[in-house]
Order: structure tokens, then C-alpha cells, then sequence
């Protein structure tokens, strides 16, 4: 009994000196975290593993006009973006690791991205078909990052070719089965790549077989068109030949809508009603927060976590980006910039998602398979965007916030799908600094400066 109650006693003392324990260190964070700081060059670590901040010593960095200083507590995405000339700076740097990245991983074939899987458990598949479909769209997608940097660089030129020639022989993409159709994906981005290529002068060779495709693949859009509008990637409500709508999303069918408005841009006939249709499928799912329902399925389920913002500021991007080219009522340039503002003020959540391997599994509902989709789409928002001092800003945090989210060897990575993750990644990343590269140049000339990109010491070439 009294080994007992000394084994009692001894166990109560633990406790005590653990929870004094616990009670300092919380203390000590809290005392930690009401300390200013100021972001540090972190090149391309990982956002989330920003915890341990610096003093401020660099007098590039400037404070965001935004009501909340920086702290340890604010999440990275509020948190100073840097002035003009350092950010054109990090962008063009970001720029040379990725296309290093690129050349050095084209398969043999031309292609980009494998069928390869390190885990267990993948995705849904259906069939085996499918496959073709994600490395038709991961081919066409880092392809059309190729286009602008083949026009000076003649290995990227090479590798654009070699792209090019191994998609010209894949033919059309078709559905895997009749209710899974991942093709979808394929189908938009060969649709932005034949726009671009025909918009290029400079691969004049390639212009026949790629008005070819073009032509191709808007028809095919038809086609898959859901009775409701829309495009998606799944339809369990229906087998047919077109799909039902019931699954349609609004981000596919965005991106869709901005695929065929790029090629009638460059002489498409797109099939009357296309266009129309699928913009009243998307008013369908808009939603007066600011948000998009995920899909048609979900339009009336307002209250969803991943109808929310904080669950679709990722896809809301593309949304308002498709209304706006149409000038949709209701869908202005204060739309385009309160849609970016909401996914900075929110990043944390979909940063939170990416990476994770299992779809949807974090908070609102948010997937990393559409991290840098979202965070491209933003910068074709912003590149429509009324001009002015608060989109300066924004164009500067996206570059940096892609910046930081590059990995070390140059690619970049959102969701473990098969072994075509990290391409399919770096060509939404390439093709978003793309876009807003000129526009911080445009920043450092509207501040006295040429414009030009200074070569960057060789130690801050490599990511620390």
C-alpha cells in the first residue's frame, strides 16, 4: 500500500511539472509571436515552413498596405511583398530554374510526365485510358510554357518541337469510359497550345498541323459539352453521348470558355450556342459571397465548405475570369480584384492543401490539384485587371508567392497524380510568371528604372 501510494505521488508530481512546463512555453510563443518581423529571402522553401522570422535588414522589402502588420502570425500570403526591381529580379531567376527543369525532364519521346506511381493507392482510374489523357494535357500544357522561351532559345526550341511532334501523333483524346472522362483536360490545353502556337510567327512550320488540331478539338468541345452547359470530368448520373451535367464544374468549364475564346481568337468557328450555353451553366453556380459552386451537383448546397471561399479561391479565379471576357452582367474589373484579394487573404487554406496526398482532405475541402491551376488563372485575372496601385501589388505577391513555392531543383509540385505532378505544375507555374514577368518590368520602368533584368549574384542563382 505505501509502494502504492508513493508510485501516486510520484505520478501527481509529473503532472504538475509538465503542465508548468506547457503553461511557459506558451508564454514564450506568445511573447515570440508579438514580435515584429519581416519576411526573409527564402527563395523557393516552402511557404508553410516559414515559421522563424528575421529582423527586417533588407530596404528592398517594402510593408503591403494591408491593415495587418507582419508578425509570426500572419500567414505568409499577407505578409511584404518585395519592391519592383527585386521582384522582376526573383521572377526572372524562378523563370531559369524552372525551364532548366523543364529541358532536363523531357522524356525520350518528347513527352512530359509518366504513368509511373510511387504509391499504393492512386486516384480513381476507370481504365487504363485515362492515362492518355493526363499525359496529353501534362505534354500540351508544359509545351505551351516552351512557346515564348523557344522564340530566343534554340534548346527550347528543339524540346518544343519534339513536344509538338509527339502530341501531333497521339490523335484525338477520348473519354476513358462513359461516365469518367479526364480528357476534358487534354482537350483545353491542346486548345490553348494550338492558339498560341498559330499565334506565333516565329513556328509558322507548325501552323497547318496545329489549325488542324484547333479545328479538332473545338468540335470535340461540343461534343462533350453537358446538356446543362457545362464540362467535367465525371458524369454517375448519366451514359451518353453527351454528358448530363450533373457533374459538371465550374472551373473545367471555365477553363473551357477561356480555351475557346483564345481560339476564336485565332479563327476557330466555335459551334453557335457554345459559349452561351456554357456562361448561363456558370451564372448557375455563381454565388453572392464571391465563390463558385464546385460543380452543378452542389449549386444549391451554398453552405458547403467547399462552396465557401476559403474552400474555392483557388477556382473562383478562372470563374471570374471567363464572365468578365464575356462581359457578364455583374462581373466588373473591382470583380477581378476583390477575387485575388480574397485568395491572398485566404491562401493559408489552400496552401494547406497542397502537396497532401489525398484529394479534398483538407480544411473547406480544398485539394492541391488545383493549386497552381488557381494561381495561373490569377494571373491571367490580373493581366485584364484594371491597372493601378493595388493590382502592382497583387502582381508582385503572386510572382512571389511562386517564387516561394518553387522547389530546389527548379520544378514545382501541387498533387502526387501519378508521375505527372511535378511537370504539370511547372508548366502552370512557367506559364504564370510568364504573364507577369512584363508586368513588374512595367512597375520598375514606372519607377525610373529600365525595365531590364540585372544578373543576380551567383549565390542567390540556387535557391538557399
Amino acid at each position: 500500500m505505501n509502494t502504492q501510494r508513493t508510485v501516486i505521488a510520484l505520478l501527481m508530481q509529473l503532472r504538475a511539472a509538465a503542465a508548468i512546463a506547457c503553461i511557459t512555453a506558451i508564454v514564450g510563443c506568445t511573447q515570440h509571436a508579438a514580435t515584429p518581423a519581416a519576411p526573409s529571402d527564402v527563395g523557393a522553401m516552402n511557404a508553410q515552413s516559414m515559421v522563424a522570422e528575421q529582423p527586417q535588414t533588407d530596404p528592398a522589402v517594402v510593408t503591403a498596405p494591408t491593415p495587418q502588420q507582419a508578425t509570426t502570425a500572419t500567414p505568409p500570403a499577407l505578409r511584404p511583398v518585395p519592391d519592383p526591381q527585386r521582384s522582376l529580379t526573383r521572377t526572372h531567376a524562378a523563370q531559369a530554374r524552372g525551364l532548366a527543369w523543364t529541358l532536363a525532364n523531357q522524356r525520350p519521346d518528347g513527352s512530359f510526365g509518366t504513368f509511373e506511381s510511387p504509391r499504393a493507392r492512386e486516384i480513381y482510374l476507370d481504365t487504363q485510358a485515362s492515362h492518355r489523357a493526363f499525359h496529353t494535357a501534362t505534354t500540351a500544357l508544359v509545351c505551351w510554357s516552351l512557346v515564348v522561351p523557344a522564340r530566343t532559345d534554340p534548346a527550347c526550341s528543339a524540346a518544343l518541337l519534339r513536344g509538338l511532334t509527339w502530341l501531333e501523333a497521339q490523335g484525338e483524346v477520348g473519354r476513358a469510359s462513359g461516365n469518367t472522362f479526364y480528357s476534358i483536360w487534354a482537350h483545353t490545353y491542346l486548345l490553348e497550345l494550338a492558339s498560341a502556337i498559330l499565334a506565333d510567327p516565329a513556328r509558322t512550320a507548325d501552323h497547318q498541323a496545329w489549325r488542324t488540331i484547333l479545328e479538332r478539338e473545338v468540335q470535340v468541345a461540343r461534343r462533350e459539352q453537358s446538356v446543362e452547359g457545362g464540362w467535367a470530368y465525371y458524369d454517375f448520373n448519366h451514359v451518353g453521348q453527351n454528358p448530363s451535367g450533373h457533374e459538371s464544374t465550374s472551373f473545367n468549364t471555365g477553363a473551357m470558355i477561356e480555351a475557346l475564346i483564345n481560339a476564336r481568337t485565332q479563327g476557330a468557328d466555335i459551334p453557335a450556342g457554345t459559349i452561351a450555353d456554357a456562361l448561363t451553366c456558370m451564372e448557375r453556380m455563381r454565388i453572392p459571397s464571391g465563390s463558385f459552386a464546385y460543380g452543378t451537383y452542389a449549386e444549391l448546397n451554398v453552405a458547403g465548405d467547399y462552396n465557401k471561399v476559403s474552400g474555392a479561391s483557388g477556382r473562383l479565379q478562372v470563374c471570374n475570369l471567363a464572365l468578365f471576357r464575356n462581359d457578364a452582367k455583374g462581373t466588373d474589373g473591382e470583380t477581378l480584384l476583390r477575387g485575388v484579394e480574397l485568395l491572398r487573404e485566404r491562401h493559408f487554406y489552400i496552401e494547406i492543401a497542397r502537396g497532401r496526398v489525398m484529394p479534398h482532405e483538407a480544411f473547406y475541402r480544398n485539394s492541391g490539384y488545383y493549386y497552381f491551376f488557381g494561381h495561373y488563372y490569377c494571373a491571367r485575372v490580373l493581366q485584364v485587371a484594371p491597372a493601378g496601385p493595388r493590382r502592382d501589388l497583387l502582381v508582385r505577391w503572386l510572382a512571389e508567392q511562386m517564387a516561394i513555392d518553387q522547389n530546389r531543383d527548379g520544378s514545382w509540385f501541387d498533387y502526387p497524380l501519378y508521375g505527372y505532378g511535378f511537370a504539370y505544375a511547372t508548366g502552370f507555374a512557367m506559364r504564370t510568371l510568364e504573364i507577369l514577368e512584363p508586368m513588374i518590368a512595367e512597375q520598375v520602368r514606372a519607377t525610373g528604372g529600365t525595365g531590364a533584368v540585372p544578373m543576380p549574384p551567383a549565390s542567390s542563382t540556387v535557391n538557399p
